[in-house]
This record gives C-alpha cells, sequence and structure tokens, in this order.
C-alpha cells in the first residue's frame, strides 16, 4: 500500500473505522470472468461503477482499489484525486480482459497486487456492432454501444462507442437540493482508427484511439447509522433503513476558499466531478523471424477533483435547529473534504520487442511516464447534522481550515525483461526484473513554517520538493510436471515502492522510505477429466507502511502521530475448477491467512497534562482483514441458458489495533441468468445480495487504545459506517449485429 498523505488516512480510517456495512452490488453481468486466474474480479461487492473489486493478496487494500490497464497501460497515473473510475468503465467497446497476478503486475508496472487489464476493440474487417441497455429496480439508467468496420480495402477500419450512466442509488432523496442521480452520472466516448500495413519483412497496424470522459459523482458519500454490539454485530436504528433512508444533509456545503480566505459555498455533486481527454498511439509489428515490436504512447489530460465526506463520532448532546428550537439528541460529526478540479496532465508510454526463440519466449520492456499536477487543493470543513433519515445539519457548527496542497511533476523511466524458459517437457521457468528511476520535483505548504500565519492558504510559503529513487523489482516462478496429472508450483517475488508527490500534501516533511515488499509461494497441482486443483502456502511483507492514526484518550482528547509500521502475513490457498457432469461448472477458493503487525509500537502524547499511553501491536491481527476466505461459484448451461451465482465469505475481523472489538463473518453473494434469443439477441438478469444482509467490516473509530473492561461501553453503542446496496434485481438486454 502506499503511503498516504493525511487526509487519506483519515478518510480510509473514518471510511472503515465506523465499520463499513456491506449489503452488495455488482457488475451489470457475469460476462467478465478472468479465466486466467478463475476469479470474478468485475463483481464487485463495493461498486457496479468503480471497477473491479479488491483481489485479496494477505495486505490491506490500497486506497486507489485494483490498479486498472486499458490497452496495457494504467488508466490513470495516480489514484487521487483522479479514481480510476472516473476516466474507465467496462463497456460495448471492451473486448479482451485480462488479470495480471502479482509478480505480473510488480514486473510489467511496478505495483502491487493483482491487476486487471482490459482491450478496446479497435477496429474490425467486417461491420459489427453491439448494443446494451442495463437497469434496475431502483432506476438505474445505463446504455452503451459500439460500432466498428472497415472504411476501405486496404486495411483501414474504425470502432465507436458510447456509454452512458445515470445511477440514482438505492433511496430516494426527499430534499430538493440533492440531485435524483447523485450516485453516479457518467458519458464516455471513444473512437479508434487502425490502418494495417505490410513490410518487406513483416506486417503490422498503427491505431489513433481517443477517449472522452464526464463523470460526477458522490458514491463515496453513502453512510448509514447502526447500533453496534460486542458479538460483532450490527442492527438498525428505530426509524431508520440502511440502504433505502438517506443520510445526506444536503449536496451543497460552505469551505474556506484556499485562494481569498473567505467562506465560500460548494456543490459536492457538480464542483467535484472530472471531465478528461486521452489520445492514444498503439503500434503493433510482427516481423517474418518471429520478432516482434509494439508500442502505445498515451497522452492524458485531465481536470478532476474528488468529494469525500468522512463520518466521524457521534454523540449526544444539545444543539439549536434551523428553526431556532432547542433539542438533545444523537448528533454526527462530519468531515467533508473536498479537492478541488485539479489540471493534470500525463505523458505515459511502453515499448516492448520480443521474441518465441527456441525454449525461451522474452521480451524486453521500456515504462516511460510523466505525470503533471497543478496546484492540487483540498478544501476541508467539519459540521454536524442530527442522526436520523434525511438529516438536518445543524446551523453554526461548521469549523474550516483543514487544508491540502501539493504541486509539481513525477517521473518513471523503467527497463524490464521478461522471458519463459521451458528448460524441458516437464520444467517450465518464468522469470522477470524490473529496475525503475522515480524523481519527485514540486513544492508544498509547511505547516511548520507557517505557523500563526493569516495569509490565504494558497498564498503562504512554499518549500521545495526534490526527491530520486531507484526501485527493483524482480520474480521467479516454475512450475515442474512430475506426472501428466501432478506437478509442484513455486514463486518468489520482490518488490521496492517508494513515495508520490500526494505523501506531501498534509503539510509537513514525511521522511519517505522506500518500502520493500517480498513475497513467496510453494504448492502442488493435480489436474484430472473431472477437476483440477491447485494448493499453495505463501508468504508476503511489506515493511514502511506510513500512516496517520487517531488516538482517543480515556478523557475524549484525540491525536494523530504519524507512525511506522510492517505487515507479515502467511498464508494457504487452495483452488479447485470441477465440472462433475456435462454443462455444470463449479470454482471453489479456500484461502487461510494471518496477517500480523511487527515493528508497531510507539507512546502516545495527548498533552493538557494527561498521562502518555504506550501501545504495542506487534503479532496482532491485522484490522479489517479476514482470516478466512471462501469462494463459491457455480454455473450450469442448458441450452441457450446459462445460470450462475457466486458467493463470497469474508470471516470475522478485528474492528481495533487492540484486537478487543471485532465485526462478524459476512456473505456477499451475487447470482443471475443469461438467455440467447438466436445469435444475435441476449437477455440477462441478476440479484445482488440475495439474502439482504447488513453485514459490517472495517475498523472502529476512536477505539485503538480500548483493552480489557473498557471495551464493555461500547455495546449498544450508536456508530456510522459506509454500506454498499441492500438485495438489488438487475437486468440487461444485449443486441449483436
Amino acid at each position: 500500500m502506499k503511503t498516504k498523505r493525511i487526509s487519506i488516512l483519515v478518510a480510509i480510517a473514518a471510511l472503515l473505522g465506523s465499520g463499513n456495512i456491506y449489503a452488495q452490488q455488482t457488475a451489470k453481468a457475469d460476462t467478465t470472468k478472468v479465466k486466467e486466474a478463475d476469479r470474478n474480479v468485475m463483481l464487485n461487492a463495493a461498486s457496479a461503477n468503480a471497477g473491479p473489486r479488491n483481489v485479496n493478496i494477505g495486505l490491506p487494500a490500497s486506497v486507489g482499489g485494483t490498479t486498472v490497464l486499458e490497452n496495457d497501460l494504467p488508466v490513470i497515473y495516480f489514484f487521487w484525486p483522479e479514481m480510476p473510475f472516473k476516466s474507465w468503465r467496462m463497456d460495448g467497446m471492451t473486448n479482451g480482459v485480462k488479470l495480471l497476478d502479482l509478480g505480473q503486475t510488480a514486473i510489467n508496472i511496478g505495483d502491487v497486487g493483482f491487476s486487471v487489464g482490459t482491450y478496446d476493440n479497435m477496429g474490425t474487417d467486417k461491420f459489427q456492432g453491439n448494443i446494451g441497455i442495463n437497469s434496475n429496480h431502483f432506476g438505474l439508467l445505463n446504455g452503451t454501444a459500439n460500432v466498428s468496420g472497415p472504411l476501405n480495402n486496404k486495411g483501414l477500419k474504425y470502432s465507436v462507442g458510447a456509454y452512458v450512466n445515470y445511477d440514482p442509488g438505492t433511496y430516494k432523496v426527499s430534499k430538493n437540493d440533492i440531485d435524483r442521480y447523485y450516485n453516479d452520472q457518467m458519458q464516455l466516448y471513444k473512437i479508434a482508427l487502425t490502418q494495417d500495413y505490410k513490410f518487406s519483412t513483416g506486417k503490422g497496424s498503427i491505431t489513433a484511439f481517443y477517449k472522452y470522459a464526464d463523470t460526477k459523482s458522490m458514491t463515496m458519500s453513502q453512510y448509514a447509522p447502526y447500533i453496534y454490539h460486542l458479538d460483532g454485530s450490527v442492527s438498525e436504528l428505530d426509524g431508520f433503513k440502511i440502504g433505502r433512508d438517506s443520510y445526506l444533509s444536503g449536496q451543497k456545503f460552505t469551505v474556506e476558499d484556499a485562494e481569498t480566505g473567505q467562506i465560500a459555498e460548494r456543490d459536492a455533486l457538480k464542483d467535484y466531478g472530472s471531465k478528461s481527454h486521452t489520445l492514444d498511439f498503439i503500434g503493433k509489428n510482427t516481423f517474418d523471424s518471429g520478432l516482434y515490436f509494439n508500442y502505445i504512447i498515451r497522452l492524458h489530460s485531465a481536470k478532476s477533483g474528488l468529494y469525500l465526506p468522512i463520518m466521524t463520532g457521534i454523540m449526544e448532546q444539545t444543539y439549536t435547529d434551523a428553526n431556532g428550537n432547542e433539542k438533545t439528541g444523537n448528533v454526527q460529526g462530519v468531515m467533508a473534504l473536498a479537492s478541488r478540479k485539479t489540471p493534470i496532465k500525463s505523458l505515459t508510454s511502453l515499448f516492448e520487442v520480443g521474441k518465441k526463440s527456441g525454449n525461451h519466449d522474452w521480451k524486453v520492456g521500456l515504462n516511460q511516464w510523466i505525470y503533471d499536477v497543478d496546484k492540487f487543493t483540498t478544501e476541508g470543513a467539519i459540521y454536524s447534522q442530527t442522526v436520523e433519515a434525511n438529516p438536518q445539519r445543524i446551523p453554526g457548527s461548521e469549523v474550516y481550515g483543514m487544508n491540502e496542497y501539493h504541486d509539481g511533476t513525477e517521473n518513471k523511466t523503467a527497463l524490464f525483461i521478461t522471458d519463459k524458459w521451458d528448460i524441458a517437457n516437464v520444467l517450465t521457468l518464468n522469470l522477470g526484473a524490473r529496475f525503475e528511476y522515480q524523481s519527485l520535483r514540486g513544492n508544498y505548504i509547511d505547516n511548520k513554517k507557517n505557523e500563526g500565519s493569516t495569509l490565504p492558504y494558497l498564498s503562504r510559503e512554499k518549500t521545495d520538493i526534490d526527491k530520486d529513487w531507484f526501485n527493483k523489482a524482480f520474480m521467479a516462478s516454475a512450475v515442474y510436471k512430475m506426472t501428466s496429472r501432478f506437478g509442484l508450483l513455486g514463486e518468489v517475488t520482490y518488490n521496492e515502492q517508494a513515495g508520490h508527490l500526494e505523501n506531501y500534501s498534509a503539510g509537513n516533511e514525511p521522511n519517505l522510505k522506500k518500502s520493500k515488499i517480498p513475497g513467496a509461494g510453494f504448492g502442488v497441482f493435480f489436474n484430472h477429466p473431472l477437476f483440477n486443483v491447485v494448493s499453495k502456502a505463501t508468504y508476503i511483507k511489506r515493511d514502511e507502511y506510513r500512516s496517520t492514526v487517531n488516538f482517543t484518550s480515556a478523557a475524549g482528547t484525540v491525536a494523530r502521530p504519524t507512525v511506522s509500521y510492517d505487515i507479515e502475513t502467511i498464508g494457504w490457498t487452495t483452488d479447485i475448477v470441477t465440472n462433475p457432469f456435462k454443462n455444470f461448472n463449479l470454482h471453489f477458493l479456500f484461502t487461510i491467512q494471518a496477517p500480523k503487525y511487527k515493528n508497531y509500537a510507539g507512546t502516545v502524547d495527548f498533552g493538557n497534562g494527561e498521562t502518555p499511553v504506550s501501545y504495542n501491536f506487534n503479532d496482532n491481527t491485522v484490522t479489517g482483514v479476514s482470516k478466512i476466505l471462501l469462494e463459491i461459484d457455480p454455473s450450469y448451461q442448458w441450452k441457450d441458458l446459462r445460470i450462475w451465482a457466486s458467493a463470497r465469505y469474508f470471516s470475522k475481523e478485528y474492528a481495533n489495533l487492540t484486537n478487543s472489538l471485532t465485526f462478524k463473518g459476512r456473505w456477499e453473494t451475487f447470482a443471475g441468468a443469461n438467455y440467447n434469443l438466436g445469435k444475435n439477441l441476449e437477455l440477462s438478469a441478476s440479484v445482488v445480495n440475495l439474502f439482504n444482509q447488513r453485514g459490517a467490516q472495517g475498523t472502529i473509530s476512536g477505539a485503538d487504545l480500548l483493552t480489557g473492561d473498557e471495551v464493555k461501553d461500547m455495546e449498544g453503542a450508536v456508530l456510522s459506517g459506509t454500506y454498499i446496496r441492500p438485495f438489488t434485481v438487475e437486468f440487461g438486454v444485449k443486441y449483436k449485429f
């Protein structure tokens, strides 16, 4: 996981911190199953609009989620404020999906974890197209289309695509100032022109691909209050139905303008959207000798903002409402982090040369990535609202001044090499190495140097950023076939991750150090006509996690020290694919893991005359990560009808660093059917969260120092957390011609 600026850490602490309520959400249809790993990565229980789900690797998921590639380059260089879903979706022009494992991701893009790659239709030799319409019983409006074909008989062809999405979420807003389609509004348009050609020693193609995206979203605004119980379960408050009642106090709010210092009104949907332009030049060349040379050069320009409300603590207090009446009741604190629409430009490229030579299938690649962010600025505000359906904002509760800023350029230049070596008929070795130079040049606002300043935030003194790193990544994996059906497999990976400009946004010197991530796995496989089994033990570790933690004292004082620590995980995974009878397929994945904190100890000084508190979380289980994971994916094909389901189980998770509070295990469930009416028309229907569960996960803010009898006070506590969708029925129509 990348080191994060304070706002992101506070965001995640609170997003996960109050306990995330998981009802579920899925992609539009089960048409994107990634066969390389038998994982339905596009069945995302977190969001139908935000892209692929996080694939567990034994470490906490990054803030940006699973890395998404489009045509072999990352959709965006960095995830904040332009999250991947703001410029990318699965649409009618997508004609391929693949999953890259830890080693492939480390070598090809220098990232940590699994990554998902999608490919666009760049033109066809014959005229063809498709139109898809999707909806759900909450009123979703979603449509996508693609048309492609030849422009002449000399190899010139085209492809044009469109995607439109208006998502009202799962509840009807009752306030006039909240847009009906608050959850997601997107328009995405693509066009490609490809010219095939031949030359004296081979053949190739060159493509110009353009994409325009316009996105507005309050997807990250879905919260609900609930009652927490010490057995790890949650229950609904009287008068509030999770997933069906709104917990938004309004779409508009006020901030202190970072340029003028004046109070200004902002619109959470309209002022923090994103518009982007992407232009790719893609070349593919194959020589008669078998050598290939491929390249892609991407120009990306965006103006992107991000609105993130964070629910903090809930407490009973007396307040005055908008009508001047004095009342007593539960009041929710809200921290609104609003990152301005930031001009972002990037130039990313990939050049690859490779060939299958005898027993070797080798590739040499070069990445040159330049990323420029122009005066990234966050204007934060804190306010209070009532705890009820359609809550009221409490007048006069606003507090301003939680600003962030960075400006500058990042550069990455990387050389990587891979080789698939068939040493013998029974032994295959995959090798890879990546060598990457990374630099940061820019400036930030140092809070210590500007202490006591009364100037508007953006007029304060800037401090230069000048950092360089040399990052390395290596991978080696082997498959040894001991018999025609049974064999051994093993893998070793090593990766290094440095920092980003955004680490300076919090206004202090982060003292960045490279994070080192070694990993290994060893196991067996067995192939049988009725089933295939892979079972292996795994190990992964990452050091130099750096985060800001909100520690709360017994007196209620909050201290926010920056801490560093390591995480180490050992695990065992078994993956089974079986076809017990004709037309029936069953995928089963079982994982046991033990993610532990290491080198995580220190002392918290709360000031105000309070006694400092020492903590030691070494060998405690990592919060928000289950020890037991289970996936079951059956499907059955009967003539033109395919019936499928997917169920995922996450065991108990610890909700605080002392491991004294937990959340119960939960299931995420999906099911659906696809029916083909002839060759061209497909009807689909699916259900999300079949049993309408209210499982919670994540962490509980303010509880990281609680031990022993102190946790008893949490029984019946009113908390708030994010949720996904409740029981949802989706349906769609796709016509191909």
